[in-house]
C-alpha cells in the first residue's frame, strides 16, 4: 500500500511538475510574441520619429533659406546701385584717376555678378531638391549664408573705400 501511496504521489508530483513546466512554456511564447509586437511597435515609432524630424528640419532649413534669399537679393541690388552711382561719379572724375577707377570697379562689379550666380546656383539646387535635409543641412546652409555674408561685406567695404586711396 506504501508502494502505491508513492506511485500515486510519484505521478501526482510528475503531472503537477509537467503542468508547471508546460504552463511556463505558454507563457514564455507568449511574452515572445508580445516583446516582437513591442520591438515591432518601437521601430515604427522610430521610423515615424526620424520622419518627423527630417520634415522639421527640412522645413527649417528651408525657411531660414527663403529668409536668407530675401535679404541678400536687397544686399546685391543695393550693391548694383552703389556700382552705378559710382560709375557716374568716376565718369566726372579727373581723367588720370577715371581709368584706375574704372579698372577697380570693373572688378568688383565682377565680384557681385559672381555671388549673384553663387546665389542663383543655391536657389537652383533648392527648387530642384538636390539639398539634403539631415542633421548636417543645416550646419552646411550657415556655413554657405557666413560665407557669403562675408564676401558681400567685403564687397560692400570696397565699395566704399573705392574713392579713399585714389583721391588725393
Amino acid at each position: 500500500m506504501k508502494t502505491k501511496m508513492n506511485i500515486l504521489s510519484m505521478a501526482v508530483i510528475a503531472i503537477m511538475a509537467g503542468t508547471l513546466v508546460t504552463s511556463c512554456g505558454e507563457k514564455s511564447k507568449q511574452d515572445m510574441e508580445s516583446a516582437k509586437e513591442s520591438m515591432s511597435e518601437a521601430g515604427q515609432d522610430i521610423k515615424k520619429a526620424t520622419s518627423d524630424a527630417m520634415d522639421e528640419n527640412k522645413a527649417n532649413v528651408e525657411e531660414n533659406w527663403k529668409k536668407f534669399e530675401g535679404e541678400s537679393e536687397v544686399v546685391i541690388a543695393n550693391t548694383d546701385t552703389q556700382i552705378k552711382n559710382l560709375r557716374e561719379k568716376i565718369s566726372k572724375s579727373a581723367k588720370n584717376d577715371r581709368e584706375k577707377l574704372n579698372a577697380q570697379l570693373d572688378k568688383l562689379e565682377q565680384k557681385n555678378k559672381e555671388l549673384k550666380e553663387k546665389l542663383a546656383e543655391r536657389r537652383k539646387k533648392f527648387n530642384e531638391n538636390l539639398i539634403e535635409y539631415n542633421e548636417a543641412a543645416g550646419e552646411k546652409e550657415k556655413s554657405f549664408e557666413r560665407e557669403f555674408k562675408h564676401d558681400m561685406d567685403e564687397l560692400g567695404n570696397s565699395l566704399k573705400d573705392i574713392f579713399k586711396d585714389n583721391v588725393k
